[in-house]
């Protein structure tokens, strides 16, 4: 099945036919990309398609990797980082920048990011407008080289130092750090909570002890964020504090 082919008006039946083919994908992903063994495949690939009358988070380039709107060969950089930022993955992403090309695998990774919708949730309509989006893109090797640009732009104009440490409060502001900043860990804030990342294979916080306090829905708003070492949420400017010391003792300051 070509993804042109699902761009029709039957949204319910064309998206049954995208979920079919992101799911059989899952497996081959997980391989190519290594996957943490806590990244749950289904819910980060098929939780971004929309189901029936009901909203989904949207394109991003691990589904467009599920969907081959990225060609198969070019897949692996965008599956990597799909699941886990990784010293080496980021430091391919730093050499291609250099000069960055139509058809490098952080340029399709790049132009792919571009079209995700960082904390809302997209309906039908726009999941299929971001199909036609993410084609035209695949297609068109100027576009997508311009667009690749732009999101590398918007990354590296994302974030600020404060005390020597990377602050993020805009979306893409977290790789930025780690792509054009230089940096190995940084601190996000979004929706609420703060959340601390590093590409390092672990923030130190293994024995942390983390605020059990929970949001309206009983989710706990501290700890690992699916069990990750390398991504994990606070709740409170203590907590942060007590926790980037913790990581700074571990890792040191951001290195750039």
């Amino acid at each position: 099945m070509h993804i042109q082919s699902t761009l029709g008006a039957n949204f319910e039946k064309d998206l049954t036919e995208i979920r079919e083919k992101a799911r059989d994908a899952i497996a081959r992903l997980q391989k190519l990309g290594q996957w943490p063994v806590y990244v749950d495949g289904g819910m980060s690939i098929l939780g971004r398609i929309p189901r029936e009358a009901g909203r989904g988070e949207g394109l991003d380039a691990g589904l467009a990797c599920a969907l081959d709107l990225i060609p198969r060969n070019k897949q692996r950089l965008s599956t990597i980082l799909h699941a886990a930022y990784t010293m080496k993955a980021v430091e391919q992403v730093r050499h291609e920048i250099i000069d960055l090309t139509s058809d490098s695998e952080t340029c399709w990774w790049l132009a792919m990011s571009s079209l995700c919708v960082e904390d809302k949730l997209v309906d039908e309509n726009r999941f299929v407008v971001q199909l036609h989006e993410a084609v035209h893109l695949a297609e068109h090797a100027h576009a997508r080289l311009a667009a690749a640009k732009r999101e590398l732009g918007i990354m590296a104009t994302a974030f600020e130092e404060i005390r020597g440490v990377p602050f993020v409060i805009r979306d893409g502001g977290l790789q930025g750090a780690y792509i054009a900043g230089g940096y190995d860990w940084g601190v996000q804030y979004r929706s609420g909570l703060f959340f601390i990342g590093t590409i390092r294979e672990s923030l130190g916080l293994e024995n942390f002890l983390f605020s059990d306090w929970e949001d309206c829905m009983g989710r706990p708003m501290s700890g690992p964020v699916h069990g990750s070492q390398q991504f994990v949420k606070v709740s409170s400017f203590d907590e942060l504090a007590r926790a980037t010391a913790a990581v700074e003792a571990h890792l040191g300051k951001p290195k750039k």
